[in-house]
Parts: structure tokens; C-alpha cells; sequence
């Protein structure tokens, strides 16, 4: 596409530079001496380009390679996991199906001891040959591309669904993770999320969509501490209850034992006034017989 700017750019410069010198045959050199840095500098501008677009063909070709792009995908995944989780929180080449010899990318440890399993795929191939039909403006080409994405899409689906979910060792869904948002947002144009999630049970998940699922999951995470937290609170003001109403009774019975003794004392004491009225009774009685 830029070859393609710069071309047009010189054929219209190469035919200003013509131009000038039929219209104005007897004017100086100011004109060609202009046009000639104007063409020094889209030649300079050329060979940047040229310089910018090699280390993107060799980025172009690295990812070509399966391989490569497999590392690229389980190094994008693992970054986002990293920064939602901790290392306990989640399994690395896990072997979901014992013995099978099959081990998914990432595995998320859930609340209820399932994993969930996670696997990056990044048809870079397939990408490359929908750009280049978008580049070239090619109806047909782009919508071949299309499909065939989507056939990817949904083979990697199903082939995620046999060898990573498993009824009581995983969740009944699993995540498809690309680690493109753009070929994402290709994948979400070609409306096929919701049949391959009710088919296969999977989630097609991009850089975003997958940040913003691992923190929910990792809210649900503190939630639950906190929801736990929180029962043992209870569950300990549930014995200190236990114990208040203890100690109130015991207190009700000390107050009326409390009570009992102070009625006993009075009883004491009336007896004792009434044994002393006698008492001085008898000494009157005795002095007024002298």
C-alpha cells in the first residue's frame, strides 16, 4: 500500500519537473532545483519505509511459524493471568484428563476446587491472508478468509471441548483465548460466539474481554474470603452470645442469693432490735423493784 503512495507520489513529481520545463523553458533553475530536493526527499522517505517494513516482514515471519505464535499466545495469556491472580491460583500445563497426554495452556483454580481450563490460539496465517484480501480490496478473497477463520474457530472449539472439560475435574465450559484484539474483534463480526459457546461449551474470549473475566473471577475470589470471613465472625459472636447469657444468669442468681442474704440480715437485725427491746425491758422492770 505505501509502494503504492510513493509511486504515484514520483510520477506526479517526475511530471511537474516535465511540466515546468515546457511551460517555462527560459525561466532559471529555481523550479528544478526544488523539485529536485523534493525528490531527494521522497527518495529519503522511500528508503525509511523500506527500513520500517524489515523488521516488520521478519515479525511477519516469526509469527508465521506455529510455533512461534504458540509462544507469543501462551506469553500474552500468561501476562494477563499474572496480573489477576497469584501463582496458587492457577495451574500451567495442566493434564486435565489423567494419562491422556494432553495438557491445556492454563487451568484457573475455582472456589469450588474445578479448574478452568484455558487455551490461546492465534491463526496468524489465516489473519495475514484476510489482510492482505482487505489490502487489495477483494470481495471474495475477504470473505474466503472469513470463513475459513471461522472454520478455525470452531475446530479449535470443539478440540478444546474433548480433551480439556471434564465432569467433575473441570468447569462445563472452558475459554478460547485470542491474543489479537483485532482478529477478536474479526472473530465477534463473524457472529458465531453464541453457537460455538452452545455447541462446544466455549468462551471466545480477547486481551480485554479476558482481563475483565479474570477480575471478575478474582472478585469472586475476595468475595468469598470475605463471605468466609465473615461466618467465623458470626460463628464467634454466636459463642460470645452464649457466653453474655452465661454470665447474665449467673448474674441473676448471684443478685437474687444477693437478695435472699440481705433478707436473712434484716431478719437478723429485727430480731436483734426486737432482743434488745426486751433487754431493756427487763433492766427497767428489775431497777424500778430496788
Amino acid at each position: 500500500m505505501l509502494d503504492y503512495l510513493i509511486l504515484i507520489l514520483l510520477l506526479i513529481l517526475i511530471s511537474l519537473i516535465i511540466f515546468n520545463k515546457i511551460i517555462f523553458p527560459k525561466k532559471d533553475n529555481d523550479f528544478e532545483n526544488i523539485f529536485k530536493k523534493q525528490e531527494a526527499s521522497l527518495l529519503s522517505l522511500n528508503n525509511d519505509i523500506q527500513a520500517f517494513k524489515e523488521p516488520m516482514v521478519r515479525l511477519r515471519n516469526f509469527l508465521s511459524g506455529s510455533s512461534s505464535v504458540g509462544a507469543f499466545g501462551e506469553w500474552n495469556l500468561k501476562s494477563i493471568l499474572d496480573d489477576a491472580f497469584s501463582k496458587d491460583q492457577y495451574v500451567e500445563n495442566a493434564e486435565i484428563i489423567p494419562e491422556s497426554g494432553k495438557y491445556v495452556e492454563f487451568a484457573i483454580k475455582l472456589q469450588d476446587g474445578l479448574l478452568m481450563p484455558i487455551d490461546a490460539k492465534f491463526p496468524s496465517g489465516l489473519y495475514d491472508n484476510y489482510l492482505q484480501a482487505s489490502e487489495s480490496m477483494n470481495k471474495g478473497s475477504i470473505d474466503e478468509s472469513k470463513k475459513e477463520i471461522e472454520k478455525f474457530i470452531k475446530n479449535e472449539a470443539k478440540a478444546i471441548n474433548s480433551k480439556y472439560i471434564l465432569e467433575g475435574v473441570t468447569t462445563d465450559h472452558a475459554v478460547l483465548y485470542i491474543p489479537s484484539e483485532s482478529l477478536f474483534q474479526l472473530i465477534m463480526s463473524l457472529n458465531i460466539k453464541e453457537i460455538i459457546f452452545k455447541d462446544y461449551r466455549i468462551l471466545v474470549l480477547g486481551p480485554n474481554t479476558l482481563a475483565a473475566y479474570a477480575i471478575s473471577i478474582q472478585m469472586g475470589f475476595r468475595t468469598l474470603a470475605l463471605n468466609e470471613r465473615t461466618s467465623e465472625v458470626i460463628k464467634e459472636f454466636g459463642l460470645f452470645k452464649k457466653e453474655f447469657e452465661k454470665f447474665s444468669n449467673s448474674t441473676l442468681e448471684l443478685r437474687k442469693k444477693a437478695s435472699a442474704m440481705l433478707k436473712v440480715i434484716d431478719e437478723h437485725e429485727t430480731r436483734e432490735k426486737q432482743m434488745k427491746r426486751s433487754v431493756e425491758r427487763m433492766e427497767k422492770s428489775s431497777e424500778d423493784k430496788k
